[in-house]
């Protein structure tokens, strides 16, 4: 339970980090092009000034948030200054041309950086000040306000929305890909986890029961003398092998098998359509490329492999089983090499 906390905490704050970015670049760009609009075809220089400032505030802020330890008070600031300027823009602008619309790009924004709590809090505070506003425009004349100006303000309120909810999206369903795979992954080798290759087991029994897969094979795999390497280098330098190991075995067998941490130096490996002909000599190839890399140090590596056949005559557990007492008959007999399981 600590670990998926941990995971969730951890992308929670890429997926704002991502979301700030976005969002500074958004007013980037949106503040130079309107305050060009507001210079060159309104003549509205005033208006302009606040569009430059918000420009340069975006451009600060991006350059400012270099880490992620700066990202509450970069979130914060940004959602100050969209505050700021969209606040000063509708009383500048008289709330003519539609320009209290723009009071709607303020909550994705607060509530995608700041939380729901102080997005609640900060939008019910800005449309408060907005409805007042307007109520204090009631009894004055109201002008004209169908023209290229509210064209331009409802335009570039729904491309900014358009936008802000694009990245929010976007960088959301890459936060759940990534909190799925890491779900499923072993921290420290990258390989499948314990929990996803007892998955992995459960799925291969049903297709075994359903007759969609009519033989495989499971082989649990071990390092030879681990505790002797973690012993002489060190267990951060022993992590560093491990995951060389690991590594080796993820290339090797990424087109025909699946392969996961089993628990500490153990892996498993699963070969699916198999005969326990093919997955031994399969295991040979394998442990022959293993035994023959350089480590640390030029340490070489050795790795004993026990084999069984599972079909469906016999259950994962029993399968299990053989391949384990087959791993400790290869230890038993020298290591450093593929025994296949008796029945």
């Amino acid at each position: 339970m600590q670990h998926s906390a941990s995971l969730q905490s951890e992308h929670s704050v890429r997926h704002q980090s991502t979301l700030l970015r976005a969002v500074l670049r958004i007013m980037l760009v949106f503040s130079l092009l309107i305050g060009a609009l507001n210079v060159f075809v309104f003549n509205a220089y005033l208006i302009a000034s606040f569009n430059f400032i918000s420009f340069a505030a975006a451009a600060l802020l991006l350059l400012y948030f270099n880490d992620e330890a700066k990202l509450n008070r970069t979130s914060w600031l940004a959602c100050l200054a969209v505050i700021f300027n969209v606040v000063m823009f509708i009383n500048i602008a008289e709330g003519q041309n539609y320009s209290v619309l723009w009071v709607m790009i303020v909550p994705p924004i607060v509530f995608f950086l700041l939380g729901r709590r102080m997005g609640a809090l900060l939008s019910a505070l800005l449309f408060a000040y907005t409805v007042y506003f307007i109520a204090q425009q009631i009894d004055q004349p109201q002008p004209e306000t169908l023209g290229l100006g509210a064209v331009l303000n409802v335009l570039e309120v729904c491309i900014a929305l358009w936008f802000i909810y694009r990245f929010y999206e976007g960088s959301r369903e890459t936060a759940y890909r990534e909190l799925k795979l890491q779900s499923i992954t072993d921290k420290l080798t990258s390989l499948y986890n314990r929990s996803h290759l007892d998955t992995l087991l459960s799925d291969l029994q049903v297709r075994m029961q359903s007759g969609a897969l009519k033989q495989a094979c499971i082989v649990i795999i071990d390092i030879d003398h681990f505790k002797e390497i973690n012993d002489q280098f060190g267990h951060i330098q022993g992590d560093k092998i491990l995951q060389n190991a690991a590594r080796q075995l993820r290339e090797f067998t990424r087109e025909r098998a699946l392969i996961g941490r089993w628990g500490g130096e153990e892996f498993l490996l699963i070969l699916p359509n198999f005969t326990l002909t093919e997955a031994r000599d399969y295991c040979e190839q394998l442990r022959k490329g293993i035994a023959a890399t350089k480590h640390f140090q030029n340490l070489t590596l050795t790795m004993s492999f026990g084999v069984a056949d599972y079909n469906p005559n016999k259950s994962i557990e029993q399968a299990l089983i053989q391949a384990d007492r087959a791993l400790y008959c290869a230890k038993e007999n020298g290591r450093n090499r593929v025994e296949l399981a008796t029945a």
